[in-house]
């Protein structure tokens, strides 16, 4: 009993240290069978060269096998559990699969289970700073932003932002435009500046910035889209309470195969190329 204990400890302590390092984000159905499929063979061939290895005794390449291994390993733990959030559920069922036979049932059904198409909790864009290379991204959280990587925090109160600026920090194009446009309250080690809503909006225009919002979703002029990559490809995904009408989506000629629900409009199955193609076009 004590024993069985100590190796469910174990194995929850494995798993901890697994989620640790792996990060959001899905795992499509097709992408998991042939992830899966490919580390299945990797592992089978290096089985080979090592059993090949003690057979000529020749072993200056085992221990490098086993390690090779114990990586592809970890591969079919980050995917499998990356299966699980497409799935909508907690990676942590990972752990079921240690029970034998049920381990089968729970196979069968990562490898056949269609995952939901609309965005869920374990989601995550792609890098649109990789997307939109030789722009400026602001991406906008709660009480800061990121511009081209560098933070800034701001407050807002009764309609004013008011946002901070190290004095150690060397000056670019977005401090010095605040700077030489607005009043500077200057501290021992920061700047304030204070503006209005609406020169906030503008400043964003002015300096052509492209706006991400926490990470997740992108404005692209009237549009407020998702990105993520889906089977190898790309999907665009559209919140149907933006006000987006038809007209708007044949103004735009969002690539891709069109699908909606009650939530969405999905353009899926986009190509790389077709996507920067797009996105040149459109931001």
């Amino acid at each position: 009993m004590v024993y069985v204990l100590i190796s469910i400890v174990a194995s929850l302590v494995f798993y901890g240290i697994i989620f640790n390092k792996i990060d959001s984000g899905r795992c499509f159905r097709f992408e998991y069978i042939i992830k899966t499929i490919i580390i299945y063979l990797l592992i089978i061939v290096l089985f080979l060269i090592i059993f090949v290895q003690i057979i000529l005794n020749f072993q200056y390449f085992v221990v490098l096998c086993f390690i090779a291994i114990l990586v592809l390993v970890f591969f079919h733990m980050k995917y499998t559990i990356q299966r699980f959030y497409d799935l909508n559920l907690s990676g942590w069922y990972i752990w079921i699969l240690n029970m034998p036979i049920i381990s089968i049932f729970v196979s069968f059904y990562l490898y056949f289970k269609k995952g939901s198409a609309e965005i869920n909790i374990y989601d995550k864009a792609i890098d649109y700073k990789k997307l939109f290379k030789g722009k400026h991204l602001i991406d906008i959280y709660d009480n800061m932003f990121f511009i081209d990587n560098i933070e800034y925090r701001y407050e807002q109160y009764l309609g004013k932002y008011t946002i901070n600026i190290s004095s150690y920090e060397d000056e670019n194009f977005f401090t010095k435009y605040l700077i030489n446009k607005y009043p500077v309250k200057q501290t021992h080690i920061s700047k304030a500046i204070e503006i209005t809503k609406e020169e906030y909006f503008e400043m964003i225009n002015n300096l052509n910035l492209i706006i991400i919002k926490k990470s997740f979703y992108i404005n692209i002029k009237e549009l407020e889209i998702f990105i993520r990559k889906e089977d190898f490809k790309y999907s665009i995904i559209l919140r149907k309470d933006n006000k987006i009408t038809n007209e708007i989506l044949e103004k735009y000629n969002i690539p891709g195969l069109f699908l909606e629900d009650e939530v969405y409009f999905y353009y899926r199955k986009i190509k790389k190329d077709d996507l920067l193609v797009w996105i040149k076009n459109f931001a």
